[in-house]
């Protein structure tokens, strides 16, 4: 049996981590206080609504040591209080409503005395928000030896930069996260919708041009699978909970389809989004090439690539109203159920598959093997969970996604004669990775 992790547990983790950075940390016990003052804060309320609050780890002698040469307009910068605060619980409780995951933190440090205090506010989280949450393609610096989040009773995760150290959930300490769509069943089974998408905009662009560039096919899998985790990830910050459902099967078979729609557009906008993009990326490196051979350029060149820009910024807007669209179906009791290409078929659906799973097991690896597999009981999840196992284990081939009203997200598929589920999936941009695709730079 596992033993129940504490807040003592997530600071040795999260200690470990940092007893090599160069800046100022704190001690293995301050860092035990500071985790066991957010676990309390966690359990408490304020107004009835939940204490929810970012922290960055930052000095306050020296916040920005070493600021980069050119500081955009929207980079993040620091609000001093006028007198320290103590941060013990009271005073956190109070400080949370001041703060927003989203936008601000916390700026904490320990003084010389040994003792942590709140020296002030960070703001222009917006733009670390958005690109961890697919809503932005680039994302700036962080502050601090280390940032932490708490996001629910009982729940605190932990960073440093855009690197994920361990999350405390209630009694365990979860380290890694599995990308179920990089590789392994999942994506497998979702294939088949990535390769109708790929073709279409292969088809509309021309070899010629996607050819051109040799990682289009990565990249455009790349945006069509954070395109899931978005909606994945608006259904959970609702807070109720909810369910989606890939399948290929036609919807009456093990169905009942309350409210039937046939809504096709964020796979069209997704489409017409790799087109423009391939589109205005080979018509700027042929700009490229005619000035570098010191060329006259085509003006229908400059107007390609004027165009499809334009057309990028109006199809990235639909593509977040498509998303919002189909995450608030969500909110209607049942499942929103899509078909492999991402057409929504119907929503507040009801699963009718009558028998359960023979085996169940959840899987910590993209690929099963057998030390990854660990059998679980059928009747240990809620009815939710129990119903979309019932359909994944008749239906083969066909991906679920339950999310829980305490924000757990659990991945489902048959494979192998085995129901597998993966309770930790990867679903953030946790690792910040520079954009491979520059405009204006000539291809290589």
């Amino acid at each position: 049996m596992e033993l129940a992790k504490y807040p003592k547990d997530l600071a040795s983790v999260v200690f470990s981590e940092i007893k090599h950075k160069k800046a100022s940390f704190p001690s293995l016990e301050l860092l035990t206080s500071l985790f066991e003052t957010m676990y309390f804060a966690s359990i408490k309320t304020e107004e009835s609504e939940p204490i929810i609050f970012n922290i960055v780890y930052l000095d306050s002698s020296s916040p920005d040591p070493e600021p980069p040469e050119r500081i955009v307009q929207d980079r993040w910068g620091f609000v001093n209080f006028s007198t320290p605060i103590e941060f013990n619980l009271s005073n956190v409780i109070k400080l949370a409503k001041a703060s927003d995951p989203r936008t601000s933190s916390l700026a904490i440090h320990h003084n010389e005395n040994d003792e942590i205090f709140i020296w002030g506010l960070i703001d222009q989280g917006n733009r670390y928000h958005d690109y961890v949450n697919f809503e932005s393609e680039e994302g700036p610096e962080r502050p601090g030896v280390f940032q932490a989040s708490l996001e629910g009773p009982g729940n605190i995760v932990a960073y440093t930069q855009y690197q994920k150290i361990a999350e405390l959930r209630v009694n365990r300490i979860v380290r890694g996260i599995v990308d179920v769509f990089a590789r392994g069943p999942i994506k497998d089974a979702l294939q088949i919708g990535i390769n109708s998408y790929l073709k279409s905009v292969k088809r509309n662009v021309g070899l010629a041009a996607y050819d051109d560039r040799p990682n289009w096919d990565d990249e455009f899998t790349k945006y069509w699978v954070s395109t899931i985790c978005r909606l994945i990830l608006r259904i959970k910050n609702y807070g109720h909970g909810g369910a989606l459902l890939f399948s290929s099967v036609r919807a009456e078979r093990g169905l009942n389809v309350k409210y039937p729609v046939s809504y096709n557009r964020l796979r069209l906008a997704l489409i017409n989004r790799a087109t423009n993009l391939a589109e205005s990326t080979y018509a700027s490196d042929q700009i490229f090439d005619y000035i570098e051979n010191d060329e006259d350029i085509p003006l229908d060149l400059y107007l390609e690539e004027s165009t499809t820009e334009e057309n990028l910024r109006n199809i990235r807007s639909e593509i977040d109203g498509s998303l919002w669209f189909i995450s608030l179906l969500s909110r209607v009791d049942g499942l929103v159920l899509l078909n492999k290409r991402m057409d929504v078929r119907g929503f507040g659906v009801e699963i009718k598959s009558p028998s359960d799973p023979d085996s169940i097991f959840t899987c910590s690896t993209q690929m099963p093997t057998e030390t990854s597999l660990k059998e679980v009981n059928f009747n240990h999840f809620g009815t939710r969970h129990r119903s979309m196992m019932r359909y994944c284990w008749n239906y083969n081939d066909a991906v679920g996604f339950v999310i829980s009203q305490d924000g757990d997200v659990r991945a489902m598929i048959k494979h192998n004669d085995k129901l597998l589920i993966w309770d930790n999936i990867k679903l953030q941009a946790y690792t910040f990775i520079k954009r491979r695709l520059l405009k204006r730079r000539k291809k290589t």
